[in-house]
């Protein structure tokens, strides 16, 4: 790998400080930790076990969605973690059972003589809740949950199921996008957010263009590929073009073999917006999913698009975005820069998670997330929703989702046409259990009604 490239990972980070104090947090609250905390210690407990490997990601999974009122079917639990097909026969497969069955016996196995709040799987569900301290229901009973607030700390959670071909991702856009046609009810509040109003008063659906990665092959002069590596100065053909031109020497090491991959993490957070965009339309026609590198012009310039993506791959989108936004991509995969006052904020591991903690995927740090909202030339709007990691990517996601975080950016920067929010989140793992409002802003319109800075 050349010294510049990064291999798809989690990198090591240094000691976090910001550089310039945040507001309080409005989104905690005790219960919302006390969920992130539970949830990091008993993964800790899982990732022991080398055998472990399904039950971590099927909890992972289980967390992510227990901020939804839904509990999720068991045929989405079979495709998103085990890896099944659309025509997966629960009545004939019991593996998703089966699992949720071990889960549930580690978590009672893990609360045993502790007294308190602790996760529970209720018998007959697939859901993850917290039960209250005074809770002390019989071990048969499907025990009450703990009440937890919609607020960007109540939709607290990410989930990072790894990295995934581009195949694996169009499986969920498939059974995502095959369902659009649902009976008609009202429009709910959300339709009626700035962010949310021009979607769903536009005639037509939005585009969801979702982030794919260009790969860079490696090999030697014979032609075999050793590898496939990301790296961040190389998002397309033409710039590995460009970056050999710079460095002559390795023109037989590295290679253009057009092939690009869309992280399950990345895919689950498209088909979830595709959703949404959906559910705030009174027809609920869901639109389409498209890759960034297959976006053309014309779907740029006439239809409403809505960027799903890393922070780091917004430099590649093949519209005029960056000049636009407030912030753009740092130096690496790691960094967010704001324009303006040239301040960087970057996602990073705190100095007190111990090495243990790292190998258990349990490490304490920080992450961001990025949310804007601008016209486009022809009255159409541009939505972007970005992360640094994919602990943030879904973070911000589930405050797109939420109202009450939305009115609070409205209520701080008025009515307005085009804006942009930096969230900070603070994190354990792959879990959210802080949500901070960083800075929220106008982007300033041209006469002409489209953006410029």
């Amino acid at each position: 790998m050349t010294p510049e490239g990064h291999q798809i990972g989690f990198n090591s980070r240094r000691p976090f400080q910001l550089t310039e104090p945040v507001a309080e947090d409005p989104f905690h609250t005790p219960t919302e930790q006390i969920m992130a905390e539970q949830s990091a210690r008993f993964r800790e407990v899982l990732a022991t076990d080398g055998r472990a490997i399904k039950l971590i990601q099927l909890f992972d999974y289980l967390v992510a969605r227990s901020s939804e009122s839904r509990a999720p079917k068991e045929v989405e639990i079979a495709m998103s973690v085990f890896d099944k097909s659309a025509d997966f026969d629960t009545s004939q497969d019991s593996t998703v059972r089966a699992y949720v069955y071990r889960l549930r016996q580690r978590l009672e196995a893990f609360n045993a003589g502790t007294s308190g709040s602790r996760l529970h799987i209720p018998k007959g569900e697939y859901r993850l809740l917290l039960l209250q301290a005074a809770d002390h229901t019989e071990p048969g009973d499907t025990p009450s949950p703990a009440v937890m607030p919609t607020s960007a700390g109540g939709q607290r959670v990410g989930i990072a199921l790894g990295m995934a071909f581009v195949a694996s991702a169009l499986l969920w856009l498939l059974l995502w996008g095959g369902s659009a046609g649902r009976t008609q009810h009202a429009v709910p509040p959300l339709a009626q957010s700035q962010l949310w109003k021009p979607i769903a008063a536009h005639p037509h659906s939005p585009i969801i263009a979702v982030s794919d990665f260009y790969m860079v092959a490696e090999g030697g002069g014979d032609g075999q590929i050793a590898r496939l590596v990301m790296h961040s100065g190389i998002q397309s053909s033409l710039d590995l073009d460009a970056y050999l031109g710079q460095r002559p020497q390795l023109y037989s090491a590295l290679h253009d073999r057009d092939i690009y991959r869309i992280p399950s993490s990345i895919a689950m957070a498209a088909v979830t917006t595709l959703s949404l965009a959906g559910e705030v339309r009174q027809d609920h026609a869901m639109g389409d999913i498209v890759p960034v590198s297959k976006i053309s012009q014309d779907l740029i310039d006439t239809r409403n698009v809505i960027y799903v993506a890393p922070f780091s791959q917004l430099g590649k989108l093949r519209s005029p975005i960056l000049p636009i936004l407030g912030y753009a991509p740092g130096s690496d995969f790691e960094e967010i820069r704001d324009t303006a006052t040239g301040q960087t904020f970057r996602a990073k591991t705190d100095s007190a998670t111990t090495s243990s903690q790292k190998q258990a995927g349990t490490a304490m740090g920080y992450d961001y997330g990025y949310v804007a909202s601008f016209p486009g030339p022809a009255g159409n709007r541009t939505i972007v929703i970005a992360g640094i990691e994919d602990a943030a990517l879904a973070q911000i996601v589930r405050i797109v989702a939420d109202k009450q975080q939305l009115d609070a950016i409205s209520r701080h920067i008025g009515p307005a046409a085009a804006f942009e929010a930096l969230f900070q989140f603070r994190t354990v793992g792959d879990l959210v259990f802080e949500t901070r409002l960083i800075n929220s802003r106008l982007l300033k319109l041209a006469p002409g009604g489209t953006v410029h800075r």
